[in-house]
């Protein structure tokens, strides 16, 4: 067999281990415990607003995690 085409299967062997090996560290790993917000969307613009206009717009927020999670402090920008 060419040594070339040796070296290239020993290559692809050798990735494909350490791939297998990343991947099992990653499955083996548990998600974070804790509490996880979860925003839709985390950005909204109105556009050109009249001075003085009332507006409003709602954000969907969720506790993706497992602990409850608890929201000290908002602040728009």
């Amino acid at each position: 067999m060419n040594v070339l085409i040796m070296k290239k299967i020993a290559l692809c062997l050798l990735i494909a281990w350490a791939v297998s090996l990343s991947g099992s560290d990653m499955l083996s790993a548990a998600e974070p415990k804790g509490p996880r917000l979860v925003v839709t969307q985390e950005r909204h613009d109105f556009g050109a607003i009249v001075q003085g206009t009332r507006v409003e717009h709602v954000f969907a927020i969720r506790n993706g995690g497992d602990e409850p999670l608890d929201i000290q402090e908002v602040r728009a920008s």
